[in-house]
């Protein structure tokens, strides 16, 4: 089965371009389900992450009513990515055990990116170890860039965990990448383990590649994460207004995309390190905002 080429980076960290595309089939095609998957990819594009929500279930219970399961496996994967760009886990692991059942009823199997979803979605849920055994068995498989996404995964578990072997090993398994939002992934990591070193001038010099590599793939989830990575290294280092400005922006970044919990944690570092009373106003600014209703903020 081909997967659709949403990538679930784009939701994820972390999961960097969306969409469905129209399946390479000799069968006649259902217009009413391509539209509405067309729908839904514009939808994502234009960051109406609810709206893609929306199309993108129309098209998989279209799917459903045409018995397709190549089309049930591409729409249930696009339904569950667009609910973790609108910070809706529990709902996306829903979507894509509803998916495995559908796919599993039709004598179809899952699929690496399906696979990738769930481990995120467990991620973001707070199980760390069910997303690592996921992230397992998915960064052995022969879809190379899903491996290197679920290898990043692992090396971000590993982190979290204090687990500097696994952080290191994922390093080494990524080894040197050429696709952009890779080298990103590997940089991100880089900076963790030189944090964990001690070498804190170095984190931050591959902290900021991350974070430009992934501003310009438009993965502001990603690069929120690595501006909190910078923060963490220039607390480390002792300069307390450096790291405040960093989680500053951290914070920023995660609020403008819905992310409550991670911008309350990141802006709140902010607040408590920094002695600028202008940067604390901002960050207390920011903070309301996060009060505002969704259609506010940006991802919504």
């Amino acid at each position: 089965m081909r997967p659709s080429p949403v990538l679930i980076w784009l939701a994820m960290l972390p999961l960097s371009a969306c969409g469905s595309s129209p399946q390479q089939s000799t069968t006649p095609q259902d217009s009413i389900m391509q539209l509405n998957a067309r729908a839904g990819e514009q939808a994502l594009t234009l960051e109406r992450s609810e709206a893609a929500i929306a199309e993108y279930r129309r098209a998989f219970e279209r799917a459903l009513a045409r018995d397709d399961a190549a089309a049930i496996g591409d729409y249930g994967y696009d339904l569950a990515v667009a609910q973790l760009v609108a910070n809706q886990p529990r709902e996306a692991l829903a979507s894509i055990r509803m998916t495995r059942i559908e796919l599993a009823r039709r004598s179809a199997s899952s699929f690496p990116a399906l696979d990738l979803a769930e481990a995120t979605a467990e991620y973001r849920l707070g199980e760390r170890d069910k997303s690592d055994r996921l992230a397992i068995e998915i960064a052995t498989g022969s879809d190379m860039a899903t491996a290197n996404h679920a290898i990043f995964l692992r090396g971000l578990i590993a982190d979290e965990k204090g687990d500097a072997a696994g952080l290191n090993e994922a390093i080494v398994a990524l080894g040197q990448p050429t696709a952009a939002d890779q080298q990103a992934d590997a940089a991100e990591l880089s900076a963790r383990r030189d944090i964990r070193q001690g070498r804190f001038e170095a984190a931050i010099a591959e902290a900021e590649r991350s974070i430009d590599l992934r501003r310009d793939a438009l993965d502001y989830r990603g690069m929120a994460r690595a501006l909190a990575v910078a923060g963490d290294a220039e607390a480390r280092a002792g300069d307390r207004q450096e790291a405040a400005a960093f989680y500053m922006r951290a914070g920023q970044s995660a609020a403008a995309l819905g992310d409550a919990e991670s911008a309350h944690r990141w802006l709140g570092r902010s607040m408590s390190l920094g002695s600028d009373p202008g940067l604390r106003d901002e960050a207390r600014i920011a903070l309301t905002r996060l009060t505002r209703p969704a259609s506010h903020r940006i991802g919504q």
